[in-house]
């Protein structure tokens, strides 16, 4: 099997969908031939770190933060290391990563990870209305350097060929995968030993929260539910955990309203929460496939989410409850409902934890974009095997 070099250039690796993500995926596309390496533009925290030395993941840290600059020292990284194939994630790295691999005429993989552009992301941007159509502006003045893009949902690379006048036989859908070994199983005794470390009663109903503290994800629409499901379960308690994000002012306001709610921040624990958890509160305002949701279907986790399009992709017709966004009041009748009938739902786990292993698999993963890789390279007129794009490309000028 010839081998090739995949540099990844992103935002940063902040623990959030699409880094975790490309550290699912690292090791099997190893074992199928790609080395991976990470370019990250903005500091970040740090927290991945030893995931990436542990799946042997070289990573290099830019320097500059002038957009000018930054450009021309990605170029430079890219000249010295000659990948095979540049692969962008997220806007920043998007922008700077096609201008920079199209400089030295490096093919280039852009992943399409949310439906970005939209009313819904007009509406909830920190910055406005405008500042998402100056940013859907850049993207669109800059797709047509993008070599083939990757959609990480059938839906996402629906809309987003719309939004970005993309050809839809140059957008390819290969949905996210976890590795089973790292998210484990559920049993009691992990369970119980979550909930003795979070000080929570081994039979309190317990209804989870996982994602940025962003608009996006709705986590102050799962508080406001929240307050009305305690009226009804009063014993019940509710995790949030998450990255601070442009919500969290309006989520901490709302915490100190409601009793019984624990923001955790950052957690590294994650699959452990969803084994001592009872039921996951997931009512983003739009999304792209919802890794939580993945993990929860993974670990037999009970559902309410979102009738959005991408969500119900996700879930497929397993039977959780949906409901609108911003619609606290049916959330809270959901996930009341869901409570109160626990022990009738372990069908569709049964059901959830099969399309787990049949769809959204590190392995499965792999597999789709190490075939998307070696395509992009095969009608670039690339062998990776035999030399390297940059010298392939400079010996035909």
């Amino acid at each position: 099997m010839s081998s090739m070099h995949v540099m990844h250039v992103i935002d940063s690796m902040h623990g959030g969908g699409a880094e975790t993500s490309l550290l699912e995926v690292a090791p099997g596309l190893a074992s199928r031939g790609v080395r991976t390496s990470v370019v990250t533009l903005l500091a970040d925290d740090g927290g991945l770190q030893d995931r990436l030395v542990a799946a042997r993941v070289t990573r290099w840290r830019l320097k500059h933060r002038d957009p000018l600059r930054m450009s021309l020292e990605l170029r430079d990284l890219i000249c010295a290391e000659r990948p095979d194939l540049i692969h962008t994630t997220l806007l920043f790295a998007n922008l700077m990563g096609r201008i920079a691999a199209r400089t030295v005429h490096i093919p280039v993989v852009t992943t399409l990870a949310n439906q970005d552009y939209g009313p819904q992301h007009r509406a909830n941007s920190r910055y406005g209305a405008w500042s998402v159509r100056a940013v859907h502006a850049a993207d669109l003045l800059t797709a047509p350097l993008t070599t083939r893009f990757h959609a990480i949902s059938a839906e996402v690379a629906r809309v987003m060929s719309r939004r970005l006048r993309v050809p839809a036989d140059r957008i390819q859908v290969v949905y996210r995968g976890r590795d089973p070994a790292r998210l484990g199983v559920p049993t009691l005794d992990r369970r119980l030993r979550t909930r003795a470390a979070l000080s929570i009663d081994p039979k309190a109903p317990v209804v989870l929260s996982v994602g940025r503290i962003d608009r996006q994800k709705g986590v102050e629409t799962t508080i406001g539910a929240f307050r009305r499901l305690a009226a009804r379960v009063p014993d019940a308690v509710l995790l949030v955990a998450g990255r601070p994000g442009n919500a969290s002012a309006v989520v901490q306001a709302e915490a100190q309203r409601t009793g019984a709610v624990r923001l955790l921040g950052h957690r590294t624990d994650v699959p452990d929460l969803m084994c001592a958890a009872d039921v996951l509160a997931f009512p983003s305002r739009w999304e792209g496939l919802g890794g939580t949701l993945v993990e929860a279907m993974a670990l037999r986790l009970a559902i309410v989410a979102s009738d959005i399009p991408p969500v119900a992709e996700t879930i497929g017709d397993l039977g959780w409850p949906m409901v609108p966004p911003d619609d606290g009041r049916a959330l809270a009748e959901e996930l009341g409902r869901v409570l109160e009938t626990g022990a009738a739902h372990e069908v569709r786990k049964d059901a959830g934890e099969q399309r787990f292993r049949a769809l959204f698999t590190a392995e499965a993963a792999a597999d789709g974009m190490a075939g998307l890789y070696r395509d992009v390279l095969r009608d670039a007129g690339v062998d990776p095997g035999a030399r390297s794009t940059l010298d392939a490309r400079h010996r035909r000028r």
